[in-house]
């Protein structure tokens, strides 16, 4: 157990208005306009703290905590943290708002939330926060689950979009392990059972226009038990702009990975890794993360994971500076692009099973007609978490069958909305970033086999009549295979350095990264 520190809150009630809070959350690159605040007059306000009181609970130290309760609660003043079994106030927020309802799937209760008018300067717009709850872990996955909601609206869009539902089912001590704080044993000065390391939620905003934005965070099924989200100050910006990693890890291996290489600067400044899951990191600094597995820092923002012998998913963060900014970056272990087996492959010869191609075989390409398959490569894996195939079900792009891919896998998008983006009438994108929930879909459960097929050049093929790419060797996927997976491409290819994927063909198309993605499934969604 640890001493009870007051964490000083100034709440609407005290005077702080909406205004205060989000020109104390906004930072550089954006423009703030307008404000409003719904909710109690004791669930909002701007927390300041230094870092002893802080122990680790808040993502910053100063910023805007919303409640379901009283914000106040979120410590105590003197005593023992954490003493009260619960901290729960019904409070006199919003209740029945239809956009939570429609998110939690659930009627909502206390809601708290803020309203934001603003101008951002760039496309993309990050929010650095901590979600803590005092419903875990008794009532993480049932339907009372508190949750934080993120709605945006921006002249590109003619409607709101709604991004990072973030609840005690989604994120847990089963579910995410590593991104969790378990606080039942009272180690940490805040009175809830548990809360969430630094997050980030990135944003698509429209850019020189103006956007708004909601920020809330609500009781779902009853008023009970009290959740909290708090942001950092400064931290909805859009200067610096971590973007999610993702690699593959063998159980008694290790990868290393360049977690700068895609994130964006806009100032050009140097970018330097200062966190790893929470923990201040130097060079050569090594975390042990909850799940075993181990991550040191190198030079230039190259992360080195070593396996600890199981086979399991699991993600963890990262924080970069510029010197200014920060934001706060994601590392998912994940599979490599691959077809799932019973996947009909278009030839000269009619359409085949993937699984039953082999080099020498004639398939049929976008780009250049019928060439000749260099490498086959086969690996069965479970079907759980960030490795379960991807299901893009028939029509969903066109004229084509049921097609079951790796997350990875990229699908060539063909449509008047990318032109006008990113200037290319046809671009790849990872059916991870496809996922809608109903026409793209995640599915879970058994085992799945994973099919490489590999030309003299990335290719465009026809897999059930749908335009997808071919294996693309680079940097997280060569080094994540088996080493004489490895070898029996290198010595096709011995010009390609398997460390780096140089010596091989460019991509067939431009690849959109994550962010790039969420455009334009949003701006499509729009259109």
């Amino acid at each position: 157990m640890v001493s009870a520190v007051d964490i000083p809150v100034t709440t609407v009630r005290e005077g702080t208005n909406a205004e205060d809070m989000a020109n104390a959350i906004f930072g550089n690159g954006v423009s703030v306009l307008s404000a409003s605040y719904t909710g109690d007059i004791d669930s909002a306000g701007i927390y300041n703290v230094d870092t002893n009181a802080a122990l680790g609970t808040t993502p910053g130290r100063t910023g805007v905590i919303l409640s379901t309760g009283e914000a106040e609660d979120y410590t105590n003043s003197s005593g023992e943290a954490n003493q009260s079994n619960f901290t729960s106030t019904n409070t006199s927020g919003q209740n029945n708002n239809s956009d939570f309802n429609a998110a939690a799937g659930a009627r909502t209760y206390d809601a708290s939330y803020l309203d934001v008018d603003f101008i951002p300067d760039n496309n993309v717009m990050t929010m650095q926060f901590t979600f803590s709850s005092d419903e875990f872990p008794e009532f993480q996955n049932s339907i009372f689950q508190d949750f934080v909601g993120v709605c945006v609206y921006g002249q590109l869009f003619e409607r709101e979009v709604c991004y990072g539902f973030i609840d005690t089912g989604i994120l847990n001590i089963t579910t995410y392990e590593n991104l969790y704080v378990d606080n039942t044993s009272d180690d940490f000065n805040t009175e809830m059972d548990g809360f969430t390391l630094t997050l980030s939620l990135t944003m698509v905003v429209n850019p020189g226009q103006v956007n708004s934005i909601r920020i809330g965070i609500a009781d779902v099924s009853d008023s009970s038990f009290d959740s909290n989200l708090l942001i950092a100050a400064n931290s909805v910006q859009t200067d610096l702009v971590a973007i999610t990693d993702s690699v593959n890890v063998d159980p008694d291996g290790f990868n290393t990975i360049n977690v700068l290489d895609n994130d964006v600067a806009d100032t050009g400044s140097t970018l330097t890794v200062t966190h790893i899951n929470g923990k201040p990191v130097s060079i050569n600094s090594e975390i042990t993360l909850p799940t075993g597995q181990k991550v040191t820092l190198g030079a230039n923002g190259q992360l080195t994971i070593e396996g600890d012998g199981d086979e399991e998913d699991f993600n963890f963060t990262y924080a970069i500076t510029d010197g200014v900014n920060t934001d706060t970056g994601f590392v998912n272990a994940t599979s490599i692009p691959c077809f799932v087996a019973g996947t009909r492959i278009a030839t000269p010869n009619g359409d085949i099973a993937v699984e039953h191609l082999r080099p020498g075989d004639l398939v049929l390409t976008q780009d250049d007609g019928p060439q000749a398959l260099r490498w086959v490569g086969a690996r069965a894996v479970a079907a759980t978490g960030d490795f379960a195939p991807i299901l893009i079900r028939a029509g969903t792009f066109g004229p084509h069958g049921d097609v079951m891919v790796s997350p990875l896998h990229r699908v060539l998008i063909r449509d008047c909305v990318a032109e006008l983006l990113f200037g290319d009438a046809e671009v790849l994108v990872a059916a991870k970033d496809l996922v809608n929930d109903h026409s793209v879909t995640r599915q879970i459960g058994g085992e799945v086999t994973y099919v490489h097929l590999m030309f003299d050049k990335h290719q465009v093929v026809f897999s059930d009549g749908l335009a997808t790419e071919s294996f693309l060797p680079g940097p997280q996927t060569v080094k994540s295979m088996e080493a004489d997976a490895v070898d029996e491409i290198c010595a096709i290819f011995p010009e390609l350095d398997p460390h780096t994927g140089d010596g091989y063909s460019p991509a067939a198309r431009r690849m959109l990264k994550g962010y790039e993605a969420t455009l334009w499934r949003t701006a499509q969604a729009a259109a």
